[in-house]
């Protein structure tokens, strides 16, 4: 697990609500106070949805790009929220699962990675590797950030 501080927040928030960088990741959950907190489940309730309608990928949560509109939603105008998280993550083919938590409070961005394999094993490399891929993921989209761990 590393944790980054994140140095241009207004760019990393307009990635995360404006483009499409968080798009294919899956949301776990989410929590957003303006002048009410908002939290959202990321299960995916494929029984509101008519039999033709299903397009679930297996993984039984909803993407990025499903939420991102109803989060944007609660969070535009002048006021910038209290708090905000959002709990993302990404499914292996070989079914192990990496994590980016996204977390906003007191003006100060942070992204927090985290690897669950699905078998144990005391070989730290996948997470290892999961986390240099966030940094690059990061990097790669000309987001500023320190490593505070």
């Amino acid at each position: 697990m590393i944790v980054l501080h994140i140095e241009s927040v207004k760019e990393f928030m307009e990635h995360l609500f404006y483009g499409d960088m968080f798009d294919r990741f899956h949301v776990k959950d989410c929590e957003v106070a303006t002048f009410t907190v908002f939290r959202i489940d990321g299960r995916r309730q494929d029984e509101w949805y008519d039999t033709d309608e299903r397009e679930g990928d297996g993984t039984g949560f909803v993407t990025w790009n499903q939420l991102k509109p109803y989060v944007a939603e609660w969070i535009k105008g002048k006021k910038k929220p209290g708090k905000m998280e959002m709990n993302f993550c990404h499914y292996m083919k070989d079914g192990d699962v990496g994590f980016l938590r996204v977390r906003y409070e007191k003006e100060q961005l942070h992204l927090f990675t985290g690897y669950m394999q699905k078998e144990f094993s005391p070989d730290k490399e996948k997470q290892q590797q999961w986390d240099e891929n966030c940094r690059m993921f990061i990097r790669k989209n000309k987001i500023v950030s320190t490593q505070i761990s």
